[in-house]
């Protein structure tokens, strides 16, 4: 989401003034008596202006992942081996083929012929081979080396083949790779600012905090795009993009923050369409499963979920810009469970939890409430609209809510410390496979001395210095704070039985692995030791089926003990000139339509 404009209508006026002929100022006395589409500046042929309201930062795959707007802009200079379809299977892009071995330590991939880069440069095995080598290696300091950190060889037997070897089952290896575009060899760190791929488009210039400047590839072997131009234009407040796209310095607009209520001002505006297609990133309250919680208690986590009237707030705030979510998963995706504990708005139901959770009403009809709650949100005035939404609804049921609002940083640092009873945030991209079971339910221990002690272990090869670590690494254990792991604790009982540090060393190395390599993003502190069975059973499965059955079982439990309380699904909203066609939207909010767009007067 993204911050609100705080601009007045006359500070707008005065801006709109400054971008417009003065023929077109003289009408600008209310916002939405801006003129239409016919009072624009001349666009040179066969150009499409975007707006985007986040500067991105660089545009090298090895590290720009992390920017929305620098990975939507890669998706258009670079290909990568995979992408997904609308069901959020893995599918040969670049590759022609792909074979991930039953082992899942050998996966192969054979390209396709023809390829070149911008540069001309034909694409080959070694360009494949060089960017992850690259990607992994020490020196780079690449943000997802971890990701990748299994592989330990990589193989071109010939041009237009390529073998990624791993040093033990890496289950989550092709999911990866859909958020990594292939570099020409020897590409270095230019990429960031000048990059060359092998995508629909060819980058241009950007000029630093204005504009980011495209030309279509006509050699691209998925077809040359319809549009020759494209230039991408940071507008960072909501309401001079508004102003731009009314007056037409501005084609498109893409999920970029407008408010739900500006976006049903707009689809009445003459010259403009607004399309909108149902998404899969899903909105949530995370909850606190600490056992010092009061949300640990499963049959208030289930209280707050009934007191909730989402399709309210999906009707009257998100004007329907949503559809409800019951999963993690979108519906469209091949492993969704239908078959789903439902908690649709029930305060009664929710009453009658909280009794039986031990917060009775202290007062029948008075003003008292059974207990006090916080949520935090972010600063976004939408956020802080839903969470008081959301604080009236469990006023209702005796919940007193209190609100909280940060900025984006802070939030994440007292989710990241347990600071908090819940919190209201949207997951992005992360539902869009499977290996989110592993990253938001698995259990993970948490614990930053232990994690300091592991991390100096692994490069300690003096026994002397290793004894205190080794120590350190065994008072936490014994304390046994982490999720009941029966492999973990067999290993425990060998480290205490053993006295040589390079031996004790390995054991704990492995122990670490364990409690650390999943749940990623558990910072509800989720912990359920079947759970966890039936996930990393999920990931050795080779058939469909079995891992059809295990991941509803891992939903169907999900839903009864709620460690993230799942709201709705927010929709991808496109606001466009009338002159843009043929638009084809996809539910994860991907740029890959862009090449596929015409315009009426090219």
């Amino acid at each position: 989401m993204n911050p609100s404009s705080s601009h007045t209508k006359a500070s707008l006026v005065a801006r709109a003034s400054r971008q417009l002929p003065i023929a077109c100022c003289l009408l600008l006395t209310l916002f939405f008596m801006l003129p239409a589409i016919g009072c624009k500046r001349a666009k040179e042929p066969g150009t499409l202006v975007m707006a985007i309201e986040i500067l991105p930062r660089g545009f090298d795959p090895r590290f720009s992942t992390g920017n929305t707007y620098s990975a939507r802009i890669m998706q258009l200079v670079y290909d990568t081996l995979l992408v997904k379809n609308e069901n959020f299977e893995l599918i040969p892009s670049l590759a022609d083929s792909f074979v991930e071995a039953e082992d899942h330590k050998t996966f192969t991939f054979h390209l396709r012929s023809g390829v070149r880069f911008h540069n001309d440069k034909p694409l080959t095995s070694a360009d494949v081979k060089y960017t992850f080598e690259s990607l992994l290696s020490p020196a780079l300091k690449s943000p997802i080396r971890g990701a990748l950190d299994k592989i330990t060889a990589i193989d071109t037997p010939d041009a237009l083949t390529v073998v990624f070897h791993a040093k033990e089952p890496f289950y989550t290896f092709a999911a990866n790779l859909p958020a990594i575009g292939i570099l020409p060899e020897g590409a270095g760190v230019e990429m960031a600012s000048a990059p060359i791929g092998t995508g629909p488009y060819k980058f241009i210039a950007y000029a630093e905090g204005d504009t980011v400047t495209l030309a279509a590839n006509p050699h691209y072997w998925g077809g040359a795009p319809n549009i020759a131009h494209l230039q991408i234009k940071i507008v960072a407040d909501n309401s001079t993009r508004q102003a731009e796209l009314m007056s037409g310095d501005v084609d498109i607009a893409y999920n970029s923050g407008f408010d739900p209520e500006t976006i049903r001002a707009l689809q009445g505006r003459s010259g403009i369409q607004v399309l909108q297609r149902d998404g899969v990133n899903v909105d949530y309250l995370g909850v606190n499963l600490s056992p010092q919680s009061q949300m640990a208690n499963p049959k208030l986590r289930q209280a707050v979920a009934y007191a909730l009237d989402r399709e309210v707030i999906i009707n009257r705030l998100l004007r329907n810009q949503a559809t409800r979510a019951d999963a993690i998963l979108p519906i469209t995706s091949w492993a969704y469970e239908p078959n789903l504990t439902k908690y649709d708005h029930d305060p009664q139901r929710a009453k009658q939890l909280l009794d039986e959770a031990g917060f009775k009403d202290p007062d029948g009809d008075g003003g008292q409430p059974r207990l006090q709650l916080k949520m935090m949100t972010t600063t976004t005035q939408i956020s802080r609209n839903i969470a008081a939404i959301m604080q009236d609804q469990l006023r209702r049921v005796g919940i007193d809510l209190q609100l909280e609002s940060f900025e984006f940083a802070t939030l994440q640092d007292r989710i990241s410390k347990g600071q908090f009873d819940m919190y209201y945030l949207r997951s992005i991209g992360a539902n869009q496979n499977t290996d989110v079971f592993q990253f938001v339910y698995h259990s993970r221990y948490q614990n930053s001395e232990f994690n300091e002690a592991i991390a100096k272990l692994r490069s300690e090869t003096d026994a002397a210095k290793m004894t205190p670590l080794l120590q350190t690494l065994a008072a936490n254990l014994a304390k046994h704070l982490y999720c009941s792991n029966t492999k973990v604790e067999a290993l425990i009982e060998q480290a205490t039985q053993t006295s040589e540090a390079t031996t004790k060393k390995q054991l704990y190395l492995d122990i670490a692995r364990l409690l650390t390599d999943r749940g990623g993003q558990n910072r509800m502190r989720y912990c359920n030791p079947q759970v966890d069975e039936w996930i990393v059973e999920a990931e050795r499965a080779n058939d469909r089926a079995t891992k059809l059955a295990l991941y509803a079982r891992i939903q169907k439990t999900i839903a009864e003990e709620l460690p993230q309380i799942y709201l709705w699904y927010s929709a991808n909203v496109l606001v466009a000139s009338s002159r843009v066609g043929n638009v084809q939207l996809d539910p994860y909010g991907s740029w890959y339509f862009i090449p596929k767009l015409t315009l009426a007067d090219q």
